[in-house]
């Protein structure tokens, strides 16, 4: 635990209201030895947030490790801790667990947020996306007893639909999403470097990945993602009036993920009202064609053409990076475009993991 100076918990019958600013926090944060975990610590550091416990829980494989926020070393436990008395309890760990976990802190009356979607499809806890961290959202967000947040996928596709909302009325969305051995965690990023090294020295049978097939200079189709729930967060942050589905591949890379998005538009808009629009939203980079559109930098003018940007271009953004806008030319002219989106998705989800717990916390 770190900072362990304890303090007066609040009484039964306002146990879901939001503290006052100035009060100290105490967390618990399941699965603090992941990459998402570590991502969200690194989030949670850079606040100004007064924080006076904060208990890391992980596997019995990480138990006795540490952990470092704000300069100082946290002990990792196995055991669960007894919730009852904390403010927030954010879990970041994976399987039938996480359920587990918020059973007990309702028990505990303790807020709960949950980052691995074992709660997105309970239509009774709120499936928060920006638009709902903002006015009567945030209201009802900062007293709920239990938070869900949407996939790294949906957040990025419903930051370049809001956007493009001031262009005009998108029918039809379609994306390919290309994703990295890290959409395994840490297990798929090993798996994916021990089968590399094997194939390379031909010296053994490449290791089976978290998804029971190797990857390593392959590609497997309908890997990485949990499609049936990018298409239902999407559909109900939607709601009617736009289509939208996805496939998926896993691609043999370490990190981030990318997206063909396909988009159909209600009436043909032009291609500079759209970069116009993109260039504005908020969390996006627009990256143009030409120099520098690749690696973020200048490329030299009798070089390859570029052709960015690449996954490792937004390793360790939290921005969503676009680019590669063309017609479709099959279809009436203006009506249907595709883009490129590259992202890192535990950077975006550590990052918007964090305005939710400000959120309730009542600290933003």
């Amino acid at each position: 635990m770190i900072g362990r100076n304890r303090y007066a918990t609040r009484g039964s019958g306002d146990r879901w209201m939001s503290q006052a600013s100035t009060e100290p926090r105490r967390l618990v944060v399941f699965g603090v030895t992941g990459q998402l975990g570590q991502e969200f610590l690194d989030e949670l550091d850079d606040t100004e947030w007064s924080i006076s416990e904060l208990v890391g829980v992980a596997s019995s494989e990480s138990a006795g490790t540490d952990f470092d926020f704000r300069g100082l070393d946290g002990d990792v436990t196995a055991e669960w801790p007894v919730l009852k008395g904390y403010d927030l309890v954010v879990i970041c760990t994976r399987g039938v667990s996480a359920l587990e976990i918020v059973r007990d802190a309702l028990k505990a009356e303790v807020p709960c947020l949950d980052l691995t979607g074992a709660l997105a499809a309970q239509t009774e806890v709120p499936l928060l996306f920006a638009r709902d961290l903002e006015g009567e959202g945030a209201a009802a967000a900062a007293i709920a007893p239990l938070l869900a947040m949407p996939s790294a996928t949906a957040l990025a596709t419903s930051r370049i639909l809001t956007t493009l909302q001031t262009v005009g009325a998108v029918v039809r969305a379609q994306g390919t999403v290309l994703s990295s051995a890290a959409t395994h965690g840490r297990k798929g990023v090993l798996a994916l470097s021990q089968q590399s090294i094997a194939l390379f020295n031909q010296t053994e049978e490449p290791v089976m990945g978290p998804a029971g097939q190797t990857v390593a200079f392959d590609v497997i189709p309908g890997g990485g993602i949990d499609v049936p729930r990018v298409r239902a967060e999407l559909g109900r942050w939607l709601g009617e009036g736009t289509a939208v589905d996805f496939t998926n591949i896993q691609v043999p890379t370490f990190v981030g993920e990318g997206i063909s998005l396909a988009l159909e538009f209600a009436e043909p808009v032009d291609a500079t009202a759209l970069v116009s629009s993109l260039e504005l939203g908020e969390g996006l980079i627009w990256i143009a064609d030409g120099l520098g559109s690749r690696g973020l930098a200048p490329v030299e003018e009798d070089g390859p053409e570029p052709v960015g940007p690449t996954l490792r271009d937004a390793a360790g953004s939290g921005d969503v990076l676009v680019g590669r806008l063309e017609p479709d030319e099959t279809r009436e002219a203006g009506i249907s475009w595709r883009l490129w989106l590259s992202f890192d998705p535990i950077r975006l989800s550590a990052a918007h993991a964090t305005r939710i717990a400000g959120v309730r916390l009542g600290l933003s």
